[in-house]
């Protein structure tokens, strides 16, 4: 039997010491707009900016698009004090960093063509646009990021290619690549709860999580530490922490350990759209993982606290996702939970290509609980995608998917899996086109999980829906 590692190993955060107790969520900053003008202003240093998110959960707006007019500060390899920083010929700005810390909320930094060493922090509203720049990721940093751990939660150097602590903000045009841990982490903190509005466009995001290849337990950034059954992922490339009513669109994100990772620790991640995206050979992890790592997102009883925690209300859309986790385990999307009282539900799976990863296309895993626990898988919907030949096993992980072990296991090809240990999960699987696979879908255990599968068209699938009792 093949060893399956904790939350398949996609997205593995240390959310099993995460501590009790409800987090305040804060949303939103205003909004901000940008135009042509160019100008030089102190920096306010605050990571926190937002007010309190209300109850209600809405799709992503205008990104930068209300209020503040901002000017333009421009970034080169040539730059220098006394240019008038007008343009790139003209910049004063030589480190993406120092002109991060000079704008204003609103303002935009330029980024013009070069390769630029350092791990870049946003802590106000801005837009950060490249043109052929590159950002290398660096092996250490003096500024700090709220972090979960094995000791639990604390600060960590922040040591994503870039970090966006701040609503409001965007990023595109750029290649990240090299960093330690994410290409691009969005994320939330311990005190201030979830952000929002933040859009992360037109990137390539490539070969990073160098700290987790493979995982050591010593590694300044905690999410590349190895933890009992937490692999270390480092991230994956694009990671969503604590973060709403975002956009992840159009970014090429590939050898990197896993793809792109929406996850809950300080705060829910809800009403995020992750489209148009190629995602492809990262090659430990999954494509798109979308687990639910904070246990205080349902009360003592199950039901969820939306206010506080869990991953809900995201949509993923329109994204090839293709031979992903293929050196170890990773599905083409995961939905999944740490712990008890975790929670991933209402979710959209749709218009996808998904194939060749190493777990099912679509996999959705409620593990073993004690009795009285609860987690919350329901709701996730896989629609209207094109579903190849998935589930095929890697050398490192065995063939197929061992699940939580014998009896109930998936080891042949499979589009679409979902597995439910204890708890009830309803979902709907309907009108996808699968193809090349054993199963085309495949459903378990013990009549836990109750699936709508109507007008789903299968070629060349041997057993259409497999159902293990």
């Amino acid at each position: 039997m093949k060893r399956h590692r904790f939350l398949h190993s996609c997205g593995a955060l240390a959310a099993v010491v995460f501590l009790a107790g409800a987090l305040v969520v804060q949303g939103a900053g205003a909004a901000s707009a940008h135009d042509g003008n160019h100008h030089h202003h102190a920096h306010d240093s605050s990571d926190d900016h937002g007010d309190h998110r209300n109850g209600d959960h809405h799709h992503h707006g205008d990104h930068g698009g209300e209020g503040n007019e901002g000017g333009t500060l421009f970034v080169s390899p040539t730059a220098d004090s006394s240019n008038d920083g007008s343009s790139c010929d003209q910049a004063t700005f030589s480190t993406i960093q120092s002109a991060v810390d000079a704008a204003d909320p609103g303002d935009t930094v330029f980024v013009c063509a070069g390769t630029y060493a350092e791990d870049v922090v946003v802590s106000t509203p801005l837009s950060l646009v490249g043109e052929d720049a590159t950002i290398q990721g660096v092996p250490t940093n003096t500024a700090t990021c709220d972090q979960l751990g094995p000791s639990g939660p604390g600060s960590a150097p922040c040591l994503a290619g870039v970090t966006i602590k701040s609503s409001d903000t965007s990023i595109s045009g750029f290649t990240v690549q090299g960093a330690i841990g994410e290409g691009i982490l969005a994320t939330g903190s311990l005190s201030g709860g979830s952000i929002d509005n933040v859009t992360i466009t037109d990137n390539h995001v490539v070969g990073n999580n160098t700290g987790g290849i493979p995982p050591v337990a010593n590694s300044p950034y905690p999410q590349c530490s190895a933890f009992g059954e937490v692999p270390g992922d480092c991230g994956e490339g694009i990671h969503l922490m604590g973060v709403g009513n975002s956009e992840v669109n159009g970014n090429f994100v590939s050898a990197n350990e896993g793809g792109v990772l929406l996850t809950d620790e300080f705060g829910p991640t809800h009403d995020n759209t992750i489209e148009n995206n190629v995602i492809t050979g990262n090659p430990f992890d999954c494509g798109i993982t979308v687990p639910g790592h904070n246990p205080n997102a349902l009360d003592a009883s199950g039901n969820r606290q939306p206010d506080v925690a869990g991953v809900y209300d995201n949509v993923i859309q329109h994204n090839v996702v293709t031979a992903n986790g293929l050196q170890g385990e990773g599905a083409g999307v995961l939905f999944a939970n740490a712990s008890a009282g975790t929670a991933s539900y209402d979710n959209v799976v749709r218009e996808n290509f998904l194939a060749a990863n190493e777990l099912s296309g679509v996999t959705m895993h409620a593990h073993t609980l004690a009795p009285g626990q609860f987690e919350d898988l329901s709701g996730n919907d896989v629609i209207d995608n094109v579903i190849g030949t998935n589930n095929v096993g890697s050398t490192v992980a065995g063939p197929g998917d061992g699940l939580d072990g014998p009896p109930a296991q998936d080891l042949v090809t499979t589009g679409v899996l979902v597995f439910s240990a204890s708890v009830p999960v309803q979902v709907e699987v309907s009108h996808n086109v699968i193809f090349n696979n054993e199963n085309g879908i495949w459903l378990g255990i013990n009549g836990n999980v109750s699936a709508t599968t109507d007008d789903n068209s299968f070629f060349a699938v041997t057993t259409p829906v497999f159902t293990f009792s």
